[in-house]
């Protein structure tokens, strides 16, 4: 079973941010210097397995997977914007989704179960270990469920359902309501599987994914400060709207007090970035004169355009009083 080389990309990214080296984890590869970022290339089950449960192991996170699968918010940004050039439909995009799955990350299968009134999307694993699977499983299922959201117009109307006595932190994390089912599993009605995709959502995508990519790349993870890693995470997290400092503390192996005084030992504070990303955002999505007022408000996590308006007001008065320093 072979899988596609950029999901291992991805688990090297991800540990970075939890302290644990790529060279470290290049050594369960049977290729340890192969490009691992380069789409012509391809890994053994077995190589992403070692590196899994390595990350597993070293994290000790009986949540990991479902972290991880937030985490990946960035890229599912990505596929969204190639699913709406590929599929008219809610259902064209699932099972370009599953596609996707069965062509380069075959762990997980997508189920499509139908009724008369309901659809069932069921994802399951034919991996015998108990814990990489779930982990697994975790992930893929986090990753769909974001996919899912941002495509359809009412995502209210999904039901979640995870084979666990206990599923708090997947709501919270999720945000959203989750019942105790059988299976990793997302219900919907079949109206809704033959709906359009949300092609506001798609479009806002379409706008700011280049500015997410761009601003990711203004600081490589491992090389800057705390503060720049709390800024990749948010950005990385972005949905489009930004995290919550609940969300992204969870995936740091420290308490919340510690990363607030890491922060302020640099002069930063979760706030002041997030404030920062949504100025970032903000002028980019203004100069491009494409998107509402609105809409831009809505984008970047405000609950009303006056919110919005009174960041700009304050953010143009910073930018003046800096300058009249600078000078």
């Amino acid at each position: 079973m072979k899988i596609f080389a950029p999901h291992i990309a991805n688990l090297f990214f991800y540990g970075a941010y939890q302290g644990i080296s790529e060279s470290s984890l290049r050594k369960n590869l049977t290729e340890g210097e192969l490009d691992v970022c380069n789409v012509d290339n391809w890994v053994s089950d077995s190589d992403y397995l070692r590196v899994l449960e390595t990350l597993i192991h070293k994290t000790n996170n009986s949540y990991f997977g479902l972290y991880f699968g937030s985490y990946l918010n960035i890229k599912a940004l990505g596929l969204i914007a190639e699913l709406s050039l590929n599929a008219s439909s809610l259902k064209q995009a699932i099972l370009f989704l599953q596609k996707y799955l069965d062509s380069t990350f075959p762990f997980v299968s997508l189920i499509i179960e139908q009724n008369t009134n309901q659809c069932t999307l069921r994802l399951i694993s034919t991996l015998e270990d108990r814990i990489l699977k779930n982990h697994i499983l975790d992930t893929v299922f986090s990753f769909i469920y974001r996919e899912l959201k941002l495509m359809l117009i009412d995502e209210c109307s999904l039901v979640l359902k995870l084979p666990y006595s206990d599923v708090d932190e997947y709501a919270n994390l999720l945000n959203s309501s989750v019942n105790k089912g059988d299976s990793h599993a997302i219900l919907l009605s079949n109206k809704m599987l033959d709906s359009e995709i949300n092609r506001k959502s798609v479009k806002e995508i379409d706008y700011l994914l280049p500015k997410f990519l761009m601003m990711l790349g203004k600081n490589k993870i491992g090389y800057e400060n705390f503060s720049s890693q709390i800024r990749n995470m948010v950005l990385n997290m972005c949905c489009p709207a930004l995290p919550t400092f609940m969300q992204v503390s969870k995936q740091f192996p420290l308490s919340n007090r510690t990363i607030q005084r890491k922060l302020t030992k640099e002069g930063q504070s979760f706030r002041k970035i997030s404030d920062e990303i949504r100025r970032e955002l903000s002028y980019y999505l203004v100069k491009g004169n494409r998107i509402k007022t609105q809409d831009i408000a809505y984008i970047l996590g405000y609950s009303e355009p006056s919110a919005y308006l009174h960041a700009v007001k304050r953010w143009d008065t910073v930018s003046r009083i800096v300058e009249e320093i600078s000078e």
